[in-house]
C-alpha cells in the first residue's frame, strides 16, 4: 500500500522565507499538503493543531534550533520522520554547539543548497518506509 502524495502532510521548520516558500511550492507540486513554521517554536505548536506526516528542518534558526527541536519532537511524537536541513558554516556550527548535520533522532539530512530531486526522494523514501 502506497501513501497518496497528497494525503501526506509535511511540516516545513526554516527561518528563510525565500526557501521556505521555495522548497512549500516545490512540496506541493508533488502533491504534498505542506505547513510552514519559522522556527521550531512554531513548529511544536503545528504539531498540536494537526496531524504530520513527516517534517523537514533547519538547524540553526532562532528562538529554538533544530537539535532542541527535534529532541522536544522525540518525547512528544516520536513516530515521525524528520529530515534536518543545514547551510551553516562550520562556524555558525561551532556557536550553536553543533558539529555536524547528523542529529540524533532525525532520519536523514541534507546540506544546502540541496537540489529539489534529492529531497523529493528522502521525503517519498521516508513516507513510504512508515507502511
Amino acid at each position: 500500500m502506497t501513501m497518496s502524495p497528497n494525503t501526506a502532510t509535511i511540516l516545513l521548520v526554516d527561518d528563510e522565507e525565500l526557501l521556505r516558500a521555495g522548497v512549500q511550492e516545490m512540496l506541493e507540486i508533488q502533491g504534498y499538503n505542506v505547513i510552514t513554521a519559522a522556527n521550531g517554536q512554531h513548529a511544536l505548536e503545528c504539531l498540536d493543531a494537526q496531524p504530520i506526516d513527516l517534517i523537514i528542518t533547519d538547524l540553526v534558526m532562532p528562538k529554538m534550533n533544530g537539535i532542541d527541536f527535534v529532541q522536544q519532537l522525540r518525547q512528544v511524537r516520536p513516530d515521525v520522520p524528520v529530515i534536518v536541513v543545514s547551510g551553516s558554516t562550520r562556524n555558525i556550527m561551532q556557536r550553536y554547539g553543533i558539529d555536524t548535520i547528523q542529529v540524533p533522532g532525525a532520519d536523514a539530512s541534507l546540506p544546502k543548497p540541496f537540489k529539489g530531486v534529492d529531497l523529493v526522494a528522502q521525503v517519498r523514501q521516508l513516507l513510504e518506509s512508515r507502511l
